[in-house]
């Protein structure tokens, strides 16, 4: 097709849209001038901006159009806009429709499955592009909270699933309505066929479902389009841990040795190590330990072992464990996740390692030794948990943590310290907070210092805060120092 012919068929499509909008019973006549005004503003802007916008959670000009739209249009009004040629007007028309609890949402949304147009967005800092279905089903997506906002039932919503997967249709929704699929026979010649015809990547993660050795020869040949001629394997891998045939094993093993000598890492690594240890045999272990060994470059390697440590997590396995204890021994990889698996395995050993990430001079002991665990040591995050865990065992050593942590731990650990320090109450802190205050610059170390050392309710301890204030001039600037004026007032220290 020539670029004349593109282009007529662009103008005859805007025609199209244009006539339909005026003469088919959309029409603006049907709008009051009031609704049009605020209608011809959201187009000005263009944008659909949330209540709060940019680093510093203002509320835009564009959301005080949309509220005056919520106001003054009316359902009947909301509805014929939801057909507006400008992609934004239409989500913020169906958006006020769904806070009405009685619209027949399902309805619009059916209708606008074909609805590609792409509309800029922006939601706190976060800006991006979607398209306009795909603005419709995520706004009413039951699996979304907001207890403002109908939502389809879960009956509609898979109704809506079926749609899009037997209707043609560009949305991301679409994609994931496939991909999410639950495999049936008669779902089957539908998925292969996207796979076959239409390069489908979700039909091809859907298809491995199936596990049918038919395929095998389909997933080994994809490749989704990649500048680099090492990428294209994303849905394929996914593929593979769906149906970890042992007929892939080459595969994953060619593709691994190809990263060993890459400078940058790449999000595919991920899912490639997630497809090995997806078979939890010995095969999968040797090949999960290559990277420790053969990767050329040090500071890509990190990657490479993070991204086992996550394969192995999703694939839990007995053979894996010792892997495991080497990626947080040697490398020093751990997450809470990990923590509360190896604590099933051999809480003993957590308890040692516990010790040494917290306290890099201490030794770890062999002996073997069964420590308490309760319910009250686990908590959001990670270092705590394992302080609460030593705590609970070994009170000495957690002493020692805390006195080394106040006197080094970064500022997004410290405040952590301080509370525990403020909970236990004990003068043994008291000179590791004094030197740590002595040459603190940052409010955010030095006032909840103070406010521990406060807690003690000691007189002469709120003495040598003010004494320390007159030799650390860093506690008598700017806002941390009207913070500090305000904490020593409330607690009436002179």
């Amino acid at each position: 097709m020539n670029k004349f012919v593109l282009r007529f068929a662009a103008i005859a499509s805007l025609t199209t849209v244009i006539f339909m909008w005026s003469c088919s019973g959309k029409n603006t006549t049907e709008i009051s001038n009031e609704t049009n005004l605020i209608v011809k503003k959201i187009e000005k802007e263009n944008v659909v901006m949330g209540s709060a916008v940019g680093s510093a959670g203002i509320t835009p000009e564009q959301y005080e159009n949309f509220e005056e739209l919520k106001k003054n249009a009316s359902k009947e009004e909301l509805l014929l806009l939801t057909n507006h040629p400008n992609g934004v007007v239409k989500c913020y028309s169906f958006w006020a429709l769904a806070l009405d609890k009685n619209a027949d949402l399902f309805s619009i949304v059916k209708k606008h499955i074909n609805d590609d147009t792409p509309v800029e967005t922006q939601f706190g800092c976060i800006k991006s592009t979607e398209k306009v279905g795909d603005f419709f089903i995520d706004l009413v997506n039951p699996k979304y909270e907001n207890s403002e906002i109908k939502k389809l039932s879960q009956a509609e919503f898979n109704q809506l699933d079926s749609l899009l997967i037997y209707k043609k249709n560009n949305l991301y929704a679409g994609y994931d309505a496939i991909e999410n699929a639950v495999p049936t026979e008669y779902l089957y010649p539908k998925v292969r066929n996207l796979v076959i015809k239409n390069h489908n990547q979700s039909a091809l993660v859907t298809l491995s479902k199936y596990k049918n050795p038919n395929d095998i020869e389909l997933i080994l040949k994809n490749k989704a389009k990649d500048e680099n001629p090492e990428s294209g394997y994303y849905s394929t891998y996914q593929a593979i841990q769906n149906f970890p045939d042992l007929r892939f094993i080459p595969f994953l093993e060619k593709n691994l040795y190809q990263t060993l000598d890459n400078d940058h890492f790449s999000g595919e690594w991920l899912e490639l190590y997630t497809a090995i240890a997806s078979y939890k045999n010995q095969k999968a272990v040797e090949l999960l330990k290559v990277p420790f060994t053969k990767v050329q470059h040090q500071n890509i390697k990190e990657y490479h072992i993070k991204f086992v440590y996550e394969a192995i997590l999703a694939n839990r396995c007995t053979l894996y464990n010792d892997l495991l204890w080497n990626i947080w021994k040697n490398e020093h990889i751990i997450t809470l996740e990990g923590f509360e698996y190896l604590l099933n395995v051999n809480a003993g050993k957590v308890l040692e390692l516990s010790k040494k990430e917290l306290l890099p001079a201490y030794q770890i002991k062999t002996e073997k030794i069964v420590p308490k665990i309760t319910k009250s040591i686990f908590s959001e995050n990670l270092e705590e948990t394992m302080l609460n865990f030593i705590l609970l065992n070994d009170k000495e050593v957690a002493y020692n943590i805390i006195k080394y942590k106040i006197t080094s731990a970064p500022v997004n650990d410290f405040e952590m310290y301080c509370e525990k320090t403020a909970s236990l109450k004990n003068p043994y802190f008291n000179d590791a907070l004094f030197k740590r205050l002595k040459s603190a610059d940052n409010p955010y170390i030095y006032l909840p210092i103070v406010e521990t050392l406060i807690s003690f309710k000691d007189k002469s301890i709120n003495n040598k805060i003010l004494e320390m204030r007159k030799k650390n001039k860093n506690m008598n600037e700017e806002w941390g120092s009207d913070s500090l004026d305000e904490i020593l007032k409330k607690n009436n220290i002179k």
